[in-house]
């Protein structure tokens, strides 16, 4: 029996399937088995593929999404531990090791997760990397900082699967939050790995193309699927009006960088109906983190586009321009010294301080 499994859906991936492949052959850890899903294919995939027949089980389906092609992999497999490879996304060689070694240290993890690298879609530039520093229960975290990862980022106990179900073949866009919502709520924790042990690839239409609106139903589907639950504790369910106001949030920073101005701005205003009051330093951490984003090509311009565009519902936002702006700068500062990039972390140094001098008190430079 395979200790873990990997599971990679994919579908029309035939420029990258082969270094995800390669990415999983390649683990240091024993007894893995690979399982890629192609989900109705009509590119090159399936020639690709069949150069792995002898080391990776195929299985080729009609097109069910995302969610269904998980599945599918899923329910053939036969490991302990199961990380769902997205197939653009590449493994370090250890990451398998390192999660079955936490997860078999940790029972009380149902999940285990790592920090991420965001590469080029060609594979040849590191654009940044994401060490979220979150571990333990989260259930909150994930409802009201919208914190969520890359499944490809998560290694799964597979009891802890079973028990919550398989990926919702109803959710389009948001079937990886709903996974960890069920997990987190059946009180399973969540362990952390601060290494960048995969690489996410950012391609050139996640930076530029427009939102699509059913991707926008997407995301407020899966909060009305987790607070329609009708035996929520109460704690969880009075937390429900700031969940859909950070979510609106969340989307409005998406249009708002896609320079979808209208739509923003209507996110924007429904944020704040929902929840007038959200605490200011939220506020401040929420556009330094999407500034900071990769997929944000000129930070200091979207935070400038953002107040510069702000619906009349926002306006009392205008007097955190600087701050906010001083808060990228701080964040890029830390996230670049973390990475040793210290000529990097010197030049965003002097503009923090300039836009937010009260960060020598908070943070300590």
């Amino acid at each position: 029996m395979p200790k873990a499994s990997v599971v990679i859906p994919t579908y029309n991936q035939a420029r990258f399937i082969a270094a995800a492949v390669e990415s999983a052959l390649a683990q240091t850890c024993p007894d893995v088995e690979i399982i890629v899903v192609d989900d109705g294919s009509t590119d090159d995939t399936q020639a690709v593929l069949s150069d792995y027949r002898d080391t990776v089980h195929t299985i080729y389906q009609q097109n069910r999404g995302l969610a269904g092609a998980r599945n599918t992999g899923f329910l053939a497999s036969r490991g302990d531990y199961l990380l769902f490879l997205d197939s653009d996304d590449l493994m370090h060689p250890d990451k398998l090791a390192a999660h079955v070694a936490l997860l078999e240290a940790e029972p009380d993890f149902g999940l285990v997760y790592s920090a991420w690298q965001q590469i080029s879609a060609d594979g040849t530039e590191i654009l940044g990397e994401v060490r979220p520093h979150r571990q333990g229960q989260l259930l909150k975290e994930l409802l009201l900082r919208q914190f969520f990862f890359f499944a490809s980022a998560a290694v799964v106990r597979r009891e802890c699967m079973e028990r919550v179900g398989l990926f919702d073949e109803s959710l389009r866009w948001n079937e990886d939050a709903d996974m960890w919502l069920r997990l987190a709520r059946a009180g399973h924790a969540f362990g952390y790995i601060d290494r960048p042990l995969l690489q996410y690839r950012i391609h050139p239409d996640s930076m530029t193309a427009n939102i699509d609106p059913e991707q926008v139903q997407g995301w407020l589907a899966g909060l009305d699927k987790f607070f329609a639950a009708p035996d929520l504790p109460d704690d969880i369910r009075a937390l429900e009006a700031e969940a859909y106001s950070v979510l609106h949030y969340e989307t409005a920073a998406r249009y708002y960088r896609a320079g979808q101005i209208e739509q923003g701005q209507e996110h924007l205003g429904q944020a704040i109906s929902i929840c007038p009051v959200l605490d200011e330093e939220w506020l401040l951490e929420w556009i330094a983190g999407t500034a900071l984003d990769p997929r944000t090509r000129h930070p200091d311009q979207f935070i400038d586009l953002l107040f510069d565009n702000l619906s009349p519902e926002a306006s009392s936002l205008r007097s955190l321009r600087r701050r906010a702006r001083g808060r990228y700068h701080t964040a890029a500062a830390f996230s670049a010294y973390r990475s040793h990039n210290l000529k990097r972390a010197r030049a965003h140094i002097l503009p923090a301080l300039r836009e937010d001098p009260s960060i020598i008190r908070s943070r300590g430079f």
